[in-house]
């Protein structure tokens, strides 16, 4: 009788401790703290908690982002990850921009861009730019030549909108950007009496940083502003002298002397095309 009260009471605590211990979950915190919890909630962007010795008490939450992985009670662990990483939030945007360069338009070029995006975060660009096919300048007789720019652009800022866990477009946000480029062009402009006109030509490579922002709207239209700082080298002639130094170049959006430019955009552009899921 004795014997089977024994047995009774020790197969009790062995399913009692095997239910205690089975309810036991683990947050791991990027500091490496430990927290014996029993997970209520795993939202998008926090985790919601009970202490383990209190399943009754205070809920608690955590952000996901302070968080490197979860061991549930199953033996299942989860392990947090950049979720503003995953190209899985971007599938239904357009991820090819063709624009036009409107600040250069106004210094007589026409200048067409091609933005694309490679991953959340970062894309590349390349513009042609066309002298003579804008809006001339008043002391301008006429203007030719080309110009090309490849830029690496890399985001400054998380992607999500604060008040949405839907990350905004692949393509939205501030941005850092070094450029490299070519321009090679003839300039005919007026002198200040207005009878006689000189002829600046100029062949240069140019590298600089630019910063700027770019919106996304409607997964269809963009607006990208950006400024930047640029260095060059090659030769500058002013009918027919070479004239390195005071050499005063006009490249559409890029102007300046003295081996410095600097350059404003305005773009508009057009989205197409979808990333295909791999």
């Amino acid at each position: 009788m004795k014997t089977n009260r024994l047995k009774n009471v020790f197969t009790f605590l062995l399913l009692s401790l095997a239910i205690f211990s089975f309810g036991q979950d683990k947050i791991i915190k990027k500091n490496g703290e430990k927290l014996k919890v029993i997970v209520k909630e795993v939202g998008d962007k926090e985790i919601k908690y009970v202490m383990y010795d209190d399943p009754n008490g205070v809920i608690f939450t955590i952000p996901k982002a302070l968080v490197r992985n979860v061991e549930f009670s199953y033996g299942q662990k989860m392990k947090m990850e950049n979720t503003a990483a995953s190209e899985d939030y971007y599938l239904d945007d357009k991820i090819n921009n063709f624009t036009i360069n409107f600040s250069a338009l106004g210094g007589n070029t026409l200048a067409l861009g091609y933005e694309r995006a490679i991953k959340p975060g970062q894309s590349v660009f390349t513009e042609l730019k066309f002298y003579g096919a804008g809006i001339k300048t008043l002391d301008e007789k006429s203007r030719s030549g080309f110009g090309i720019d490849l830029a690496y652009r890399l985001k400054l800022k998380e992607l999500f909108d604060g008040n949405s866990y839907r990350p905004r477009h692949i393509l939205h946000g501030s941005y850092f950007s070094p450029v490299i480029g070519y321009s090679g062009g003839k300039y005919v402009g007026a002198n200040w009496d207005g009878t006689t006109s000189y002829t600046n030509k100029h062949s240069i490579a140019h590298f600089g940083l630019q910063a700027g922002k770019q919106w996304i709207i409607q997964n269809t239209i963009s607006l990208d502003l950006s400024a930047g700082f640029h260095y060059y080298t090659g030769s500058f002639t002013r009918d027919g002298n070479s004239d390195n130094y005071i050499g005063f170049i006009r490249a559409g959006n890029m102007s300046g002397a003295d081996n410095k430019l600097f350059s404003f955009n305005i773009r508009v552009g057009f989205l197409t095309g979808k990333k295909k899921k791999k």
